[in-house]
């Protein structure tokens, strides 16, 4: 039914499997700016053992079928009412960058529908560097390899850096500078201390794009989060560091409970 109705809905996805299975939690995964679900790729093969693993595209996105919304305001009412149509029941929320943006702006929109949140490499504010913003649009692809590079902890395999690269370019210049223009203008620092759900916060120590500053402020303003950051790692840290990244959320899921 949830595979059908994601189809149906024409939201591009990857699940661990093709079934709910009633006895596990279900986790919902979010990628970020310029991405797709491809980036979960290691939390949805490999928690699939314990839980309903789900990454979906966002419009615009990967094999989503509608256009790139204009601000993550209507990435949030586009995320609440998909998992309204899908689910039946509150299920886990974990968002990446722009996605932790949008898991934000949805926890404090519809917290109903959730039983917890993950916040992985995101802040209550997600200012964009100005040369960031003006290398979209003059010179593209060489920008994208440059953020990309920022993007990845120092020693990280070049085959892995060029993969995350060409995920980008794959998206095309209109919808990565759109992206990185809507994370510009995202700021609920007035508003994310009303977020009351469980929440886990993950960095990587090494993150240069969304640094550890911008997790413990997250960690300061949600009151009960738990904050883990993890070595060797940069933004991309489900990636890098996947292997303790899935232990902290697996934790988090079945303490906070099924």
């Amino acid at each position: 039914m949830m595979m059908q109705t994601l189809r149906d809905r024409g939201i591009g996805f990857k699940a661990g499997s093709d079934s709910v299975l009633e006895d596990r939690p279900i986790l919902v995964m979010i990628h970020g700016a310029g991405g797709d679900s491809q980036v979960w790729q290691n939390q949805t093969h490999l928690l699939k053992g314990s839980l309903n693993t789900l990454a979906v595209d966002l419009p615009g996105h990967g094999a989503s079928v509608d256009g790139a919304k204009s601000d993550l305001d209507e990435y949030a009412k586009w995320l609440i009412e998909s998992l309204e149509a899908i689910f039946y029941e509150p299920i886990f929320l974990m968002g990446h960058s722009m996605g932790g943006a949008i898991v934000q702006k949805a926890a404090l929109l519809a917290p109903h529908l959730m039983k917890g949140i993950i916040l992985v490499g995101t802040g209550p504010r997600l200012q964009v560097a100005p040369m960031f913003l003006e290398g979209l649009q003059q010179d593209f692809e060489s920008m994208v390899d440059n953020i990309i590079g920022f993007a990845y902890a120092s020693g990280t395999d070049a085959l892995l850096i060029k993969e995350g690269a060409n995920l980008m370019k794959k998206a095309g210049q209109d919808m990565v500078y759109g992206d990185f223009s809507a994370c510009n203008r995202f700021d609920v620092r007035s508003e994310v201390g009303k977020i009351s759900l469980p929440c886990l916060i993950i960095c990587g120590d090494e993150d240069k794009l969304t640094p550890p500053a911008l997790s413990k402020k997250l960690n300061e303003s949600i009151k009960g989060s738990r904050m883990e950051i993890l070595p060797d790692a940069g933004h991309m840290v489900m990636i890098e560091n996947y292997k303790a990244f899935n232990d902290c959320v697996l934790g988090f899921i079945l303490k906070t409970g099924a």
